[in-house]
């Protein structure tokens, strides 16, 4: 599957805390699935907020997610845990919300298709040669979306309706 965000490491969380921000909030991020790594049990994806309405507006927004977890720095045990994630622990992926500076550079030519293929099937739009369909990638609440726009109309998509693409 397409990946375009950072690890979270220690220089993250260090940074992440400098700036400011004291609630995190982890989600499972099914983006990072790779079927080759056998030995990693999950991968997850921690977003730090440094507004506490927003915070729990994402850890609201994923009730059936089992991994979710909100984390408080005013929490040691909460902390500490943050730590051990930063570390990244044998057995799991943890990814920061932040997005590689090139990361479309990394888009397949099979992902491309797929991103054509749903244009196609879900929209009006009927590019003609030299037309250019502005694609983008973001967060909302651990979820990654691409918007995609044409000829002054935009939508956006979660990503896994795009994968699902043949």
């Amino acid at each position: 599957m397409f990946n375009p965000l950072y690890l979270f490491t220690k220089e993250v969380l260090d940074a992440t805390i400098k700036r400011g921000c004291t609630f995190f909030v982890r989600n499972n991020y099914p983006n990072a699935f790779n079927p080759l790594e056998t030995n990693i049990k999950g991968n997850y994806l921690i977003s730090p907020y440094d507004d506490f309405s927003k915070a729990q507006a994402h850890f609201n927004s994923i009730p059936s997610d089992n991994a979710r977890f909100f984390y408080n720095l005013d929490d040691k045990v909460h902390k500490d845990k943050l730590e051990v994630a930063a570390s990244q622990p044998e057995g799991f992926k943890i990814y920061s919300p932040y997005f590689y500076p090139n990361y479309k550079d990394k888009i397949t030519p099979r992902l491309k298709e797929k991103i054509n293929n749903y244009m196609y099937q879900h929209t009006r739009w009927r590019p003609g040669k030299g037309d250019v369909i502005h694609i983008d990638f973001f967060l909302q609440f651990g979820s990654l979306y691409i918007s995609m726009s044409f000829a002054g109309s935009t939508i956006k998509i979660k990503f896994e309706e795009i994968e699902k693409q043949l």
